[in-house]
């Protein structure tokens, strides 16, 4: 078993190595590479591969996790594409290919790039798509589009992400919680959210939300034009931030509801039993989440969830929709569909 990433850090890495602690405990072995272009030219993905079949002394299985920004700047990962053809023609019957796609392409209006640059992006995707053996992904919506490139060539394997801060098996009641709103991830990401935050304080404000705390590497954000508190924490350690998850009531998330599934942050307020308010525009959710049940669309004030009845319905229903897809059952499932040795279930606090 190999897993193929982009170098650096961020949700993705994070997913991969969430699958090799499980495989780790179940006693299946895992290889991670990091490829950049720069390491291809130095030495290529089919070496790289050959080393481990001969030192493992049979075929393997390349597990790609495939988000096209990761593999380069504009998105046009025309070199991975070529890697991986060479390395299905020289190691022949020796490789498996599975890829989980983590995101497609991008799409956006004719001032940026992604709208020029998404039908070379989608091709590539597709390309990649016809060339595994397995596939996987996160949204319903990515599995269509990726079922149309391949037909009933492959079947494709769709689940909601899983929480890579942990999944505690048991969580505060809301009851316990403060009033308090969190948010955590990458700095582009809580400073988007953050910047939406002022036009809802008025509502957080009639429901007792008065403080935010903002949790990540990089610069605080400095623009909150209320009277609410804002508290920035920096990084956290996993623990640390499993129990401030479990101390609030609330999680804070600019995500279009149809895109939720491939969202770790979404992931962690579900599993934490926290609620999570969205500052993106409403719209139909998906893949079994539903506005105002699930998760809240600031926008649509009606479904806020102000009493503590509401509070703690909402989180039971999250962490039920969480638990039909743990880490552990899609590092299973996941073992199975990569042809590895079937694994059991192991649960991670």
């Amino acid at each position: 078993m190999v897993q193929l990433l982009a170098p650096g850090t961020g949700g993705v890495r994070d997913y991969a190595e969430g699958l090799s602690r499980h495989w780790r405990d179940a006693g299946l072995v895992d290889h991670l590479i990091a490829l950049s272009q720069a390491d291809a030219r130095q030495k290529s993905l089919t070496s790289r591969l050959q080393e481990l079949i001969d030192s493992g002394g049979r075929p393997c299985t390349l597990l790609l996790h495939f988000s096209g920004y990761g593999f380069q700047p504009r998105g046009l990962c025309f070199w991975l594409l070529q890697q991986i053809d060479s390395a299905r023609q020289c190691l022949g019957t020796d490789l498996r290919v599975v890829t989980m796609f983590h995101e497609l392409f991008a799409s956006g209006p004719p001032w940026r790039s992604a709208f020029w640059l998404s039908g070379l992006q989608a091709w590539i995707a597709g390309s990649i798509a016809r060339r595994s053996d397995g596939l996987w992904t996160n949204t319903g919506g990515h599995r269509r589009w990726l079922a149309a490139q391949v037909g009933n060539t492959v079947e494709v394997a769709m689940q909601p992400v899983f929480s890579t801060i942990g999944e505690p098996d048991i969580v505060p009641p809301t009851t316990q919680r403060r009033l308090q709103l969190v948010v955590f991830g990458a700095q582009s990401t809580r400073h988007r959210a953050l910047a939406r935050l002022p036009r809802h304080a008025a509502q957080l404000r009639q429901h007792g939300v008065t403080e935010v705390i903002e949790v990540g590497s990089g610069e605080p954000y400095g623009g909150i034009a209320s009277d609410m508190r804002h508290r920035f924490m920096g990084r956290m350690d996993t623990a640390e931030l499993q129990a401030l998850l479990e101390q609030s009531v609330y999680g804070l998330i600019d995500y279009p509801p149809r895109y939720l599934g491939k969202s770790t942050v979404f992931a962690a307020y579900a599993a934490h039993g926290c609620n999570a308010l969205n500052t993106a525009a409403a719209e139909a959710g998906a893949d079994g989440l539903r506005d105002g049940e699930h998760f809240v669309t600031l926008d649509n004030g009606a479904s806020f969830p102000g009493s503590a009845h509401a509070r703690q319905t909402m989180a039971d229903a999250a962490r039920t929709w969480y638990c039909q897809h743990t880490s552990s059952l899609q590092a299973r499932a996941f073992a199975e569909l990569c042809q590895a040795n079937t694994i059991k279930e192991v649960t991670h606090a």
